[in-house]
């Protein structure tokens, strides 16, 4: 499981440069720019660490699987991206394996997935989600 420093320090590796910024409709954004990855992220739109932990890793995900859509393409389709970014988050927070190991410990219910893999609960029920709709957990 990554830790919100540990996100931190990939960004850096990856020469991603993160900024606080105004947002307050989108809390954060990513873009690519001559080849450069950006994020900018609300700090006051950014309710807790998990929050936090989940914006960073979806941007970031963007940014390493050059998931980034052009707004004035008909063809483009926007959906397609944000997927390829949240698979990146969810398997970079929320490890199958990881998850398997905490079920084998007793963790059953989202919550207690949520508190353990310290990301928010509708981010733990999309990940479970997307785990049951790729390959079925056993």
């Amino acid at each position: 499981m990554t830790t919100l420093t540990e996100l931190y320090e990939l960004a850096s590796e990856e020469d991603i440069t993160i900024a606080d910024v105004r947002l307050p409709k989108t809390k954060s954004l990513s873009a690519m720019e001559d080849g450069k990855c950006y994020i900018g992220i609300d700090p006051k739109e950014i309710d807790c660490s998990a929050c936090e932990k989940e914006r960073l890793a979806h941007e970031i995900g963007h940014c390493v699987q050059g998931a980034f859509y052009n707004i004035y393409s008909p063809y483009d389709i926007k959906s397609r991206h944000e997927y390829r970014a949240n698979r990146w988050a969810y398997k970079k927070l929320v490890p199958l394996e990881e998850v398997k190991k905490a079920n084998a410990i007793g963790l059953k219910e989202t919550w207690e997935l949520a508190e353990y893999f310290n990301v928010p609960c509708d981010f733990m029920c999309k990940a479970l989600e997307f785990y049951n709709n790729v390959r079925p957990m056993e």
